[in-house]
């Protein structure tokens, strides 16, 4: 099995895109991962904030402009 590298794509002015790379589960309170394993991550859409699992708690990294 050949591992796939990320596309790096010049859109012009210093700008690049990168294509190919994993994504961020997304949920909402409601939907959270049911049995998280500790270090798991995601995008909470509700709040717009990433959260995290530390094996008791979800902790919030506040994604929004102060």
């Amino acid at each position: 099995m050949s591992k796939r590298s990320p596309l790096l794509i010049d859109i012009g002015e210093g700008l690049s895109l990168m294509l190919g790379l994993p994504t961020i589960i997304t949920w909402d309170k409601k939907n959270r991962p049911t049995n998280p394993k500790i270090g798991t991550f995601g995008f909470n859409s509700e709040s717009g904030n990433l959260e995290y699992w530390d094996g008791s708690s979800w902790y919030e990294a506040n994604m929004k402009e102060a």
